[in-house]
């Protein structure tokens, strides 16, 4: 009678462990990463070999330098700053761009030489010395006569956006024409997975709907996935196709399960209770991990489909630059 008892009590008890487990939550908020192109030359660079690239890609916006700028100490130093960068040796240019600016060039000579740091940080994606040469230069002060303009708002939009100052750059979008606001704020809808954004340009882009369609068909719920790890340990991640790890989390919670109703029914109480407790962290572990990779696999269901967006629309703030290196 009396193991009964603690038989009894034991089940009780692991019945409230699978209450419980019911408030384990995972956000359902995906968080997606998908990859910006490179630039072709930083492939030209790592692989060492040649690219197409389109007519004018390298075309500077500024006065090509005249053969006295370049005899001046400033002037030498753009130039070989500006040599580094087209091999894409982005350190050395900054440093080069640097020390042109400690020889005192002329003020439009100067704004030039700040913004091919700007550029020079941007392809690194420096985002966060973007932010600053821009703020803390004369670059600040430009408007759009400024030859690079265009370039230089969408350079900053990018770097305050990956920086998470959303409202910074919100407010830049005003400084760009409506076709190209419009792209990065679809950008935007595509990388923060905002489905209602994304449903809302899939009348203009009826692809878009098959994307949305063919995510919900493939994507796993995530409290399925919990539900069915409470219920059986390792169900979850059968769930999603990780068999492996299903398999581990089963002879796992087994073993602990086993031994520790094997103590209670024996009549060892702490032995049990310490079991029971290890096995706890197991089980509610089992279970917000098979959310967190319920999530992952949904993320990547999801990068796919962006990445076949961004292929399409060319959307991306470096192919939006209508100058480089």
């Amino acid at each position: 009678m009396k193991r009964s008892g603690i038989l009894f009590r034991s089940l009780t008890l692991l019945v409230s462990v699978l209450y419980l487990a019911s408030c384990t939550r995972v956000p359902s908020k995906l968080e997606p990463i998908v990859k910006a192109p490179k630039h072709p030359k930083e492939i030209m660079r790592e692989k060492r070999c040649e690219l197409p690239v389109p007519k004018g890609f390298s075309v500077s916006p500024f006065e090509p330098m005249k053969e006295e700028e370049k005899q001046t100490d400033w002037g030498k130093e753009y130039f070989l700053g500006l040599a580094f960068a087209a091999d894409f040796d982005l350190y050395r240019a900054i440093t080069e761009f640097k020390k042109a600016l400690f020889f005192n060039p002329p003020e439009e000579r100067a704004l030039e030489i700040e913004y091919a740091i700007v550029l020079s940080y941007f392809l690194g994606r420096k985002y966060t010395e973007v932010a600053y040469i821009a703020e803390t230069t004369h670059l600040g002060k430009v408007s759009n006569y400024f030859p690079a303009f265009h370039d230089l708002v969408v350079m900053l939009y990018e770097s305050y956006w990956q920086l998470g100052l959303y409202d910074h750059a919100n407010n830049l979008l005003t400084m760009l024409d409506e076709c190209d606001a419009e792209k990065l704020l679809f950008l935007s809808a595509v990388l923060d997975a905002d489905f209602e954004g994304l449903t809302a340009y899939s009348e203009d882009k009826p692809y878009l709907r098959n994307m949305i369609e063919g995510y919900e068909k493939h994507a796993k719920s995530i409290k399925t996935a919990q539900c069915l790890n409470a219920v059986l340990p390792g169900a979850g991640y059968w769930y999603i196709g990780q068999k492996q790890t299903a398999v581990t989390a089963l002879l796992v919670n087994s073993l602990f399960i086993g031994a520790a109703s094997y103590f209670f029914v024996d009549g060892n109480i702490p032995a049990g209770v310490i079991t029971l407790s290890l096995e706890s962290g197991w089980y509610f572990g089992g279970i917000y991990g098979a959310g967190l990779a319920t999530r992952t696999y949904n993320e990547k269901i999801y990068q796919h489909y962006a990445e076949q967006i961004g292929q399409k629309e060319q959307y991306y703030p470096l192919m939006m630059l209508k100058y480089t290196f």
